[in-house]
């Protein structure tokens, strides 16, 4: 009777023992301490390699450390197991938008994947639309968008604008928006792109706003 009670003793601390991977991973990316976040989410998949929650944050610390190629492997692989897994496809989003060498193509498909399984009811669907909107109007600066994608860029920016109509960028986007729907070439142009420096149209654009006050 005694070794058993010693035993069930044990058994208890050990399971109550054991580390909260995901709570303590998430305080330390809550806290900017993406390294230790790292490490946290590290130990937790070899507790658990079947845990793509643990991968997915595994891919977010690295995100944060700018870690870009390591995140898309960590992304990849947990869309091997789970095509859908809407983790690793808005952080596969985010990872190509803000690389130092973004690819806003492989982004916005990542983003589009994730769309029709976002809660609109969250957060997160205003800035998905944001993310689309803005994915498509750098591809119209740099390898062009179709007439569908200039559709979709037109509809995620004016849904953006509906569900944030205080955000600091409105004006522009509204702008943006009125601009692009009298400058849009007709639908039997294959491609349209717009051969400029993006940082420069935004410039313009805030000075032509400027002048119409």
């Amino acid at each position: 009777m005694n070794k058993l009670l010693i035993l069930l003793i044990l058994i208890s601390q050990n399971i109550f023992g054991q580390i909260n991977y995901l709570n303590e991973g998430n305080k330390y990316l809550n806290e900017n301490k993406n390294i230790e976040a790292e490490k946290i989410f590290r130990e937790g998949i070899k507790s658990d390699n079947s845990n793509l929650t643990y991968k997915c944050q595994l891919a977010l610390s690295l995100i944060n450390q700018k870690r870009h190629t390591e995140a898309e492997s960590e992304i990849k692989e947990v869309l091997i197991k789970d095509s859908l897994n809407i983790g690793a496809l808005w952080y596969g989003g985010i990872n190509n938008f803000t690389s130092d060498k973004p690819n806003f193509r492989k982004s916005v498909n990542y983003f589009e994947k994730a769309y029709p399984h976002i809660n609109k009811s969250s957060q997160q669907y205003f800035a998905v639309n944001y993310f689309i909107g803005k994915c498509y109007k750098n591809l119209l600066y740099t390898e062009g968008v179709s007439y569908k994608e200039t559709d979709r860029m037109l509809e995620t920016y004016k849904k953006y604008v509906e569900l944030q109509p205080n955000a600091q960028d409105v004006a522009e986007t509204k702008y943006f928006i009125a601009k692009v729907e009298s400058k849009r070439p007709p639908a039997n142009v294959k491609k349209w792109v717009i051969a400029t420096n993006e940082e420069k149209v935004n410039e313009l654009v805030k000075q032509e706003m400027g002048t119409k006050k």
